[in-house]
């Protein structure tokens, strides 16, 4: 008997959630630059909450190639909720660059807190970075998307919706 840990590497299968784009005609978009060069750290600590959802920007990473925003996300957990679903943030920046902004999670990690409670950490890529000539950039996340993840699935089981604001001003 082989255990699945111990297949050759070549052996594996990549793994995705969502849409299936394995059609062959399915044309990936190409990858974000990852931030790299750092440029600075703005430290906010701004709190905003809707409907019982706490949520704070930490901070702002501003790199050369896109910016990474730093989140506490902090809400009352109801008694019949027996697992912990992950939260997914729909963002949205202004000002708006000459090219789209793609955002993706980079890492989070949480879920509990006291008895009655949720606390998470995310960390989101802002891609490509923001217009450094305006006096304020405004990030926004319109929605959190309660999700389940299990068997190659993602599924939705409940949305908080925002909008949660945030103004960084340089």
């Amino acid at each position: 008997m082989r255990l699945p840990f111990f297949r050759s590497r070549s052996s594996r299968t990549e793994r995705t959630f969502g849409d299936n784009t394995a059609s062959p005609d399915h044309v990936p978009p190409p990858s974000p630059p990852q931030p790299r060069e750092l440029i600075d750290v703005v430290g906010l600590g701004q709190t905003e909450t809707v409907k019982g959802v706490a949520l704070t920007l930490l901070s702002v990473e501003r790199y050369r190639e896109g910016h990474v925003a730093l989140f506490r996300m902090f809400r009352h957990r109801e008694r019949s909720e027996r697992d912990l679903p992950m939260p997914r943030f729909e963002l949205a920046v202004t000002p708006e660059g000459s090219t789209p902004y793609r955002f993706w999670m980079m890492g989070g990690t949480g879920g509990g807190g006291v008895e009655g409670e949720m606390e998470y950490r995310q960390a989101y890529a802002i891609a490509p970075a923001p217009p450094s000539d305006g006096s304020e950039i405004v990030i926004e996340v319109r929605e959190i998307s309660w999700e389940r993840l299990g068997a190659g699935t993602r599924k939705v089981i409940s949305v908080d919706s925002g909008p949660w604001r945030f103004t960084i001003r340089r």
